[in-house]
């Protein structure tokens, strides 16, 4: 009722449907004027006591306390209607499984998935390992005249290895990176994928200064041993069949130009002279 909200004047209205009609059935109207201080307050309580003729006894004196005459409300009839301290009726069953049991599982767990994780990083370290130890064992095999074991390699034989590979760029008594790449690109063994190759390169220069010696080289290919002899016995097959497969071609050519006896199929790799006609047969 003023710019300064000290008067304010509040009205509320309750309407209801009766018999078809919306009537109105409850009504209140009250006004609101502030107090500044705490006398004037009680004076206008005492004031409308008066007014309403409220009788004495029935009075509560605004002076006291009302919680030292017994009008407070006990706690128990507090927390009837605070749910801070009652009892909520929507509660959890009791736990079955206690949290020490849990706590274990989920460790048991954490640390059965660590293991997994380590034995799959294992597993590809090691097939990575194998694969571009064969690949350097199979290129290796390529340029050394040796059946038997890496160990039974002569210094020798492993000088001049090493030195075939340090001919591609520097020739400075160390194998480079980039002369390592030339040498197991080419040839035979096949492409090596480039990080097997950084891989190789990192399990051979052991002391990780960019360059290869000549024991680093031999260390290495020592741990080759199992692949090495896997790629000679692999090239030999390769070269029994290539030798079976240039007999039968030289068999078939000569069959196809004279003719033999089955007795003597020799003379189809070594022709006989003119006039040895005591070789030759009808077939």
């Amino acid at each position: 009722l003023d710019n300064k909200c000290d008067r304010f004047q509040e009205n509320f209205d309750s309407y209801t449907e009766i018999n078809g009609t919306v009537e109105r059935v409850f009504a209140t109207e009250a006004l609101y004027t502030r107090i500044a201080t705490g006398e004037e307050w009680i004076d206008a309580i005492l004031n409308e006591y008066e007014l309403l003729g409220v009788d004495p006894s029935e009075r509560i004196d605004p002076t006291v306390d009302v919680c030292s005459i017994g009008l407070c409300p006990t706690e128990v009839q507090w927390c009837q209607t605070d749910p801070n301290c009652s009892v909520s009726p929507f509660q959890e069953p009791p736990a079955t499984v206690k949290g020490s049991v849990i706590g274990g599982f989920t460790v048991a767990g954490a640390i059965l998935l660590v293991a997994i994780l380590l034995a799959v990083h294992l597993y590809l370290v090691n097939a990575q390992a194998h694969r571009y130890r064969a690949r350097f064992a199979r290129r290796i095999a390529e340029t050394i005249e040796l059946r038997a074991s890496v160990r039974n390699l002569t210094p020798d034989a492993l000088a001049k290895e090493f030195q075939r590979i340090d001919e591609g760029v520097t020739k400075d008594g160390k194998i480079s990176k980039e002369e390592l790449w030339e040498f197991v690109s080419s040839g035979k063994a096949g492409e090596m994928e480039r990080k097997d190759f950084d891989a190789m390169f990192a399990a051979i220069d052991l002391d990780h200064n960019g360059e290869v010696d000549f024991v680093e080289f031999c260390a290495f290919l020592g741990k080759c041993d199992v692949e090495y002899r896997a790629a000679r016995r692999r090239s030999s097959v390769v070269s029994l069949q290539k030798s079976r497969s240039v007999v039968a071609s030289r068999l078939s050519e000569a069959v196809s130009q004279r003719k033999f006896t089955i007795e003597d199929p020799s003379a189809a790799l070594t022709p006989t002279a003119e006039g040895e006609e005591g070789k030759e047969a009808e077939t």
